[in-house]
């Protein structure tokens, strides 16, 4: 039984949780050239084989790259795409014990003439010294509240 229903050859729907064998299975229904930004972002996320993914999604931690922001049941993940020559992807790991705020904001948009995502999410994480905060912005509307709602529960 697939997780995955497939509307046309550009969109489709992932039923969470899955694992990440389950979510390599499905992206072969994507066209190729969305596929590889997926492909990449698993071999960032290999260390995470027995993890349960409640939310994968294009959202940007940082201004100047490409990133998915992955919701699992023991941590979180953002995996950064490499641009350059050899390409590739990091992942870099977010504890649920080491948040300590989720919270969200809507970008004001100048003129309504935004050409991206406006909704933010808010992080707030411990640090070496105090906390730092997490701005991850573009992060899609209809996924927001589900994504808000699964971290607050886990780091709760």
């Amino acid at each position: 039984m697939s997780k995955f229903t497939k509307f046309n050859q550009t969109f489709g729907t992932i039923e969470y949780p899955v694992t990440l064998e389950e979510t390599k299975t499905v992206i072969l229904d994507f066209p190729k050239s969305g596929r590889k930004h997926y492909e990449m972002s698993f071999k960032a996320l290999e260390n995470s084989k027995n993890e349960i993914f409640f939310s994968f999604k294009t959202a940007d931690t940082k201004l100047t790259k490409t990133r998915f922001i992955v919701i699992g049941d023991k941590n979180s993940y953002f995996t950064t795409l490499k641009g350059g020559l050899l390409g590739g992807a990091d992942a870099e790991i977010v504890k649920y014990s080491d948040i300590k705020n989720v919270d969200f904001d809507i970008a004001p948009s100048p003129l309504d003439l935004a050409q991206m995502e406006l909704h933010i999410l808010l992080l707030e994480v411990k640090g070496m010294i105090g906390s730092k905060k997490r701005t991850i912005r573009n992060t899609p509307d209809y996924n927001l509240d589900y994504m808000v709602k699964q971290l607050r529960d886990l780091t709760a």
